[in-house]
């Protein structure tokens, strides 16, 4: 049997549309690429940006950023330490981590002491992979705020 062209490329496309479909229902269907939204309450969280921009600015301009450390791969957990002027004062603020790609391990944790500086949160809160890490807290009347993105931890 002899195929003209017509044929062939009736069956090119076709079979090109397969292939598309095939990985379009993969996507669909399999659980590595299932992603959350950013928020549940976007619109909300949108009003408060510029005040997120104004509470880094000052964090910035008064030198109060939260270092982060952590060995990849220790399972040590995640040290937070703050600047020194913070030591033996009222710190009061939380620490919110955000999985991109599961929103049901997001957790957030309370500031409600320091030890020398510095807050460690223990690896069996947190599971390997890629952390959105947000510290947010006040002293002495004023607001700061520290992003991290990407913490591959």
């Amino acid at each position: 049997m002899k195929l003209s062209w017509g044929t062939g490329i009736l069956l090119a496309i076709l079979a090109f549309v397969g292939f598309i479909m095939y990985f379009f229902v993969i996507t669909l269907v399999d659980k590595q690429y299932d992603h959350e939204l950013v928020t549940e309450n976007y619109y909300a969280q949108e009003l408060d940006f510029q005040k997120d921009i104004d509470a880094q600015k000052q964090t910035l301009d008064a030198h109060m950023q939260v270092e982060l450390s952590y060995t990849k791969g220790a399972k040590e957990g995640i040290r937070f330490d703050f600047p020194s002027e913070v030591t033996g004062k009222s710190v009061v603020g939380v620490i919110s981590f955000y999985r991109p790609s599961d929103s049901k391990k997001d957790f957030t944790l309370p500031i409600t002491s320091l030890d020398n500086c510095s807050l460690k949160v223990p690896a069996d809160l947190l599971s390997e992979g890629r952390w959105n890490i947000r510290v947010e807290y006040s002293f002495e009347g004023k607001n700061y705020l520290t992003l991290f993105d990407k913490v591959n931890y």
